[in-house]
C-alpha cells in the first residue's frame, strides 16, 4: 500500500546479477528505486532494454505465483500494466533469500502529481473501468487487501478511548456491509494512488505496483482510487465526478456509486490504520499529508460532500 517514499532495501548487485541471469538477462547497470513499505525494487539495465526486478517480501512462493498469473492476464487482456517475464526455465517467480521475485518492464515516465489534474484522474477512472470490463472472468485464491487484518484489529483494540478509535470504530461497523457484498469479483488494483501510475511521454497512463491486487468487488477499487486520486485534505468533488465519469465510460456500466463511497470510507480507516503501525515500526517517512489523523478527515469530507458528487 502506498506510504509515501521509504528508503528502498537494497538487493546486492551480486544477487541481482544471478537472478538476471535466470531470466537470460546481463545487468549493465542497477539501482534501488524507492517504493512501497513491503517489498524491494530494483532498476535493471540490461541488453534488452531496462527491467525491474522486484523482491516480494510479504508473499509466500504460491502468492507469488498467483500473483504473477494474475499480471499476466492482465497484460494479455490488454490492461494498461507492465509486461512480466518468465525466467529461462519458462517460470513466472524466481527466488532471492528465500523469497519470491520477479521480472517486469521499466515503464519510461513519470509518475502523477500528489493531487493529479481532472483530466488525468478521468483517464485513470476510464482504464480502470475498462480492466474491471475486460479482465473480468479470471480465477484467482488471491484474498482482497482492502480489508481488516489481524495487525490492524489488535491495533484497534489496544488505542485509549479517544476520537480517532471511536471513529475507527464507528466508520468500519457502519461500512462493514461494502467490503461483504456479494457481488461478482473482478481483478482489481486495490492502491490506485499517484505514485502508483506512470504517465508516459505520449500522454498514456499504465498502472505499476499492484502487489496489493486481488479479486475483489469492483466498487471497493473505485472507493481506493477514490481516497488516491481525489483527495488531499479532503475530498475533490470535480476529480470524484472525473473519476466516476470516466469509470463509467472504461466499464461500459453503471457502478453503485453508495457502494463506492462507502468502500472509500471504509479504506480510509483500514489506511489510517496501517499508517499507524509503520509509523510505529519507524517504517513510514514524516509528512503531514500521510498522518492517520488526515485519513479521518478525509472520511468526514467524503461523506459531508458525496451528495454533490451524486447530485
Amino acid at each position: 500500500m502506498t506510504a509515501g517514499r521509504p528508503a528502498a532495501r537494497r538487493t546486492p548487485e551480486t544477487d541481482v546479477a544471478l537472478l538476471m541471469a535466470a531470466y537470460g538477462l546481463d545487468v549493465l547497470r542497477a539501482r534501488p528505486l524507492a517504493g512501497g513499505v513491503e517489498n524491494s525494487h530494483v532498476r535493471v539495465e540490461t541488453q534488452a532494454g531496462p527491467v525491474v526486478l522486484t523482491v516480494l517480501r510479504k508473499r509466500s512462493p504460491e502468492s507469488a505465483r498467483q500473483y504473477a498469473r494474475l499480471l499476466r492476464h492482465l497484460f494479455l487482456t490488454g490492461a494498461p500494466v507492465p509486461r512480466i517475464h518468465a525466467s529461462r526455465d519458462g517460470d513466472w517467480v524466481t527466488s532471492h533469500l528465500g523469497s519470491p521475485a520477479i521480472v517486469c518492464d521499466f515503464v519510461e515516465g513519470r509518475t502523477l502529481p500528489r493531487l493529479p489534474p481532472p483530466g488525468l484522474v478521468e483517464q485513470a477512472g476510464m482504464l480502470l473501468g475498462r480492466v474491471h470490463r475486460t479482465a473480468a472472468g479470471f480465477r484467482s485464491p488471491l484474498r482482497p487487501h482492502l480489508r481488516l487484518g489481524d495487525a490492524e484489529a489488535d491495533l484497534l483494540e489496544s488505542l485509549p478511548d479517544g476520537a480517532f478509535s471511536r471513529w475507527a470504530t464507528a466508520t468500519l461497523r457502519a461500512t462493514r456491509y461494502a467490503m461483504e457484498h456479494p457481488g461478482p469479483r473482478v481483478p482489481v488494483h486495490a492502491d490506485l494512488f499517484p505514485d502508483n501510475i506512470i504517465l508516459k511521454d505520449d500522454g498514456t497512463l499504465v498502472f505499476i505496483d499492484w502487489e496489493d491486487g486481488s479479486l475483489d468487488v469492483p466498487e471497493v477499487d473505485v472507493g481506493m482510487a477514490v481516497l488516491g486520486l481525489c483527495c488531499r485534505r479532503s475530498l475533490s468533488v470535480r476529480r470524484a465526478r472525473c473519476l466516476l465519469r470516466g469509470y463509467r465510460a472504461g466499464r461500459e456500466a453503471e457502478p453503485d456509486t453508495r457502494l463506492i463511497r462507502d468502500a472509500a470510507r471504509h479504506a480510509a480507516v483500514i489506511v489510517a490504520l496501517r499508517r499507524c503501525l509503520w509509523r510505529r515500526e519507524g517504517r513510514l517517512p514524516a509528512d503531514p499529508l500521510r498522518s492517520p489523523a488526515v485519513m479521518h478527515g478525509i472520511e468526514r469530507s467524503v461523506t459531508e460532500r458525496w451528495r454533490q458528487v451524486e447530485p
